[in-house]
């Protein structure tokens, strides 16, 4: 009877451990209001395949938090590729929030608006705007959930990390009551990062700028001409057989941050593609290693500051 009673008292324990997991995650409204620039309101998202949105009703952040007592005091803002077309949610988003949470960090997922004219107003701001959010949500919650205020950094795939690098070079500080926007650091996985036709992922260009395609707009989103010493560092990957980004956007972006001498690493690896997420050795070869490498890229970083 014991030992039925053991194997029950296993059994349940077992079955707790993926709720209790699951406590550790909840999605927030970016916005207390209805959020600005909105022109037309949708009834709700839309989801196409492999769970991607191609439309969004409400932006929203879901913050994964480390289990208690195991934060590292670092949190990191998640901006999931996808062209500015669609949002790929799933694998660079809550597939890799999980991952850096499990090690200690609180990971949050942004799903910001896609710039679609017909739904907002000033489109191509609108993406720049709920990073910027995202960003001051996870620093307004940095005591209350345990980590550091100036330990906040944003991660971005493709035209995420266009958004990522986007609000690393263009934030807003500290305003009264309302924190900086300004990530302490960024992680750039196959990022679009300039607007340059010659080496620019050109749906995303055109996606992102619709209207202000040819106007100065394409000058303040080819970030890599927007570095400065207020610029925070970055960790970038990307491969040479990227046939969607080509790696000349970290090379320039590295090349940018390492002239003002701030810290910066860039790899590149000889396999990989694009759209890989968390990838793994078969497909992706050493790129698949690019979680490892960040982890302890950002480790070190703050471990110098220190």
């Amino acid at each position: 009877m014991m030992f039925f009673s053991k194997k029950v008292f296993i059994a349940l324990v077992l079955l707790a451990a993926p709720v209790l997991a699951f406590a550790q995650q909840k999605t927030y409204p970016l916005y207390p209001k209805e959020a600005p620039n909105t022109k037309k309101l949708v009834a709700k998202d839309g989801i196409g395949n492999g769970g991607r949105i191609t439309e969004v009703a409400i932006p929203q952040l879901t913050v994964y938090r480390p289990q208690k007592n195991e934060s590292n005091g670092k949190a990191i803002l998640i901006c999931p590729g996808g062209g500015y077309k669609i949002i790929a949610i799933q694998h660079e988003g809550h597939q890799i929030a999980r991952w850096y949470s499990e090690r200690g960090y609180t990971a949050a997922v942004l799903k910001y608006r896609l710039p679609e004219e017909e739904l907002l107003n000033a489109s191509w701001e609108v993406p720049l705007m709920d990073a910027e959010e995202g960003m001051r949500f996870l620093r307004k919650n940095a005591s209350k959930w345990g980590y550091g205020e100036d330990k906040i950094g944003v991660l971005g795939f493709s035209a995420g990390g266009h958004l990522a690098s986007s609000v690393s070079v263009h934030n807003h500080p500290a305003e009264g009551k309302t924190p900086s926007s300004k990530p302490n650091f960024s992680v750039l996985v196959y990022p679009v990062i300039s607007m340059d036709t010659a080496i620019t992922h050109q749906g995303s260009r055109r996606n992102l700028l619709g209207e202000k395609l040819e106007t100065e707009w394409e000058t303040y989103f080819s970030n890599e001409t927007q570095v400065n010493t207020e610029t925070p560092p970055a960790f970038l990957v990307h491969s040479w057989d990227d046939g969607a980004v080509p790696a000349e956007n970290s090379i320039r972006y590295a090349k940018a941050l390492h002239q003002f001498d701030t810290p910066v690493e860039l790899h590149l690896f000889q396999k990989g593609g694009h759209g890989y997420g968390s990838g793994n050795f078969e497909q992706h070869g050493n790129a698949a290693t690019w979680l490892e490498l960040s982890d302890r890229w950002i480790s070190d970083l703050f471990q110098e500051k220190e």
